[in-house]
C-alpha cells in the first residue's frame, strides 16, 4: 500500500471516529403520538344533578399516548373515569394516572365504558350547548375540543 493511500485511510479512520460520538448522542427520532377526536358529546343530566358525563372518540395516528387529564371552565371538576364490572355489579372508578391511547387506535369513551365525569356545572346544561374541554395527552398537543350537549334519551349518533 503506498504512503498516501495509507495516510489517507488514517485520515479518514481518526475523522469517522471523531464524528461518531456526535452521531450516537444525536436523539433518536420516535413516532409522535397524534390524536384527534370525534363525536365528542355530553348526556343532559337529570336537572338536580350535580355530575355529567362526557364521551369522545380519540383517534391515536402515531405512537402510544394517554390522556393524563381533562378540564373546563364549566365545570368545577372533571375527572377520567371507567366502569367495570365486579361480579354482576357495576363499579365506577377514577383514572388517575389516565387513560392509555395505544399507537394507531381508537378509544371510546362511551356511555358504559370509559368517559369525562363531569363535577359540578356552574350553570345548568341544555339540549344543543356546547361546552369547551381541554384535553391533556402526555405526547400529543392539548387540545380544547368543544363538547355538544345531547338529550341523553336519543340513541348515540342520532342527534348531534
Amino acid at each position: 500500500m503506498s504512503r498516501s493511500r495509507c495516510g489517507a485511510m488514517l485520515i479518514a479512520l481518526v475523522l469517522s471516529v471523531s464524528v461518531m460520538p456526535v452521531v450516537a448522542a444525536a436523539p433518536q427520532t420516535r413516532t409522535a403520538a397524534t390524536v384527534s377526536v370525534s363525536e365528542p358529546w355530553i348526556r343532559l343530566p337529570p336537572p338536580a344533578a350535580n355530575v355529567a358525563a362526557g364521551y369522545v372518540q380519540l383517534h391515536n395516528g402515531g405512537g402510544s399516548d394517554r390522556l393524563l387529564s381533562a378540564s373546563s371552565s364549566a365545570f368545577a371538576e372533571v375527572q377520567i373515569h371507567a366502569i367495570r364490572m365486579d361480579g354482576e355489579v357495576m363499579r365506577m372508578e377514577a383514572l388517575p394516572d389516565g387513560l392509555a391511547l395505544p399507537g394507531g387506535r381508537v378509544t371510546t369513551l362511551q356511555p358504559g365504558g370509559y368517559h369525562l365525569m363531569l363535577l359540578t356545572p356552574k350553570r345548568p346544561l341544555s339540549v344543543g350547548q356546547t361546552v369547551p374541554i381541554r384535553l391533556q395527552f402526555a405526547r400529543s398537543a392539548a387540545q380544547v375540543v368543544e363538547f355538544t350537549v345531547r338529550d341523553g334519551l336519543v340513541a348515540h349518533g342520532a342527534a348531534k
